[in-house]
């Protein structure tokens, strides 16, 4: 059972081993992010760039990119996200948007000047402008 286990966790990690970055309209005023900025987005800790606002958006939650995601720029796993989320409720916040595949995620992005997702490194397209790039080890 225990190598059914690890088996797992070793299949999990090959298909999120590609690197990911955040993405943006193109006509949105960022160039570049840093991690600590992107947290601050995405924990609705900053929701404004100059007069742009800013619309962080998610993946469903068994997506392994958005737990890649979340464990490596945010530093949280799903029960510490929950329980954020639940303290920010009662002060009128909300978690990101979710949007129910890749496909979506590029929509949007491309449509909402404010938009911000992340995507696999390898499905970036010309409609899009690269804010941050993460590198896996």
């Amino acid at each position: 059972m225990l190598k059914i286990g690890w088996f797992i966790i070793a299949v999990m990690l090959s298909v999120s081993a590609e690197p990911f970055v955040l993405i943006t309209h193109p006509e949105n005023p960022i160039d570049t992010l840093t991690r600590s900025e992107v947290r601050m987005i995405y924990l609705k800790k900053r929701r404004f760039w100059n007069d742009t606002k800013l619309m962080a958006l998610n993946l469903p939650p068994n997506n392994t990119l958005r737990n890649t995601f979340e464990n490596k720029i945010l530093q949280m796993n799903a029960v510490q996200l929950d329980n954020y989320w639940v303290r920010a409720h009662y002060k009128g916040q909300r978690p990101p948007y979710r949007v129910e595949s890749l496909k979506s995620m590029l929509l949007f992005v491309k449509k909402v000047q404010g938009a911000i997702g992340y995507i696999p490194k390898s499905k970036v397209d010309s409609g899009v402008k690269v804010i941050y790039e993460e590198h896996l080890e």
